[in-house]
C-alpha cells in the first residue's frame, strides 16, 4: 500500500476516526527512538510578512473583545 492510498483511506474516515488515527500515529512516533513530541518540533518556516499579517489579524480581533466579558 502506498502513502497516497493510505491518505485516501484516511480521508474516507469520519472526522472522529481521523482525529483518533492522528492521535495514535503521533503517540507512536513520539515513542520511537529519535521521535519528537509535537512541542519539541521546530516551528514551521513561515515568511515574516505572513507572521506580521497573522499578528495584525489577531490584534484586530482581540481589540474588539471586552475584557470584562460584557
Amino acid at each position: 500500500m502506498t502513502i497516497e492510498e493510505i491518505e485516501q483511506a484516511a480521508n474516507a474516515l469520519p472526522v472522529e476516526q481521523q482525529a483518533a488515527l492522528a492521535r495514535n500515529l503521533s503517540a507512536k512516533l513520539a515513542r520511537k527512538p529519535g521521535g519528537k513530541k509535537p512541542w519539541e518540533l521546530a516551528p514551521p518556516d513561515v515568511p515574516i510578512e505572513e507572521l506580521r499579517r497573522i499578528h495584525a489579524i489577531i490584534e484586530a480581533e482581540f481589540s474588539q473583545v471586552d475584557p470584562k466579558g460584557s
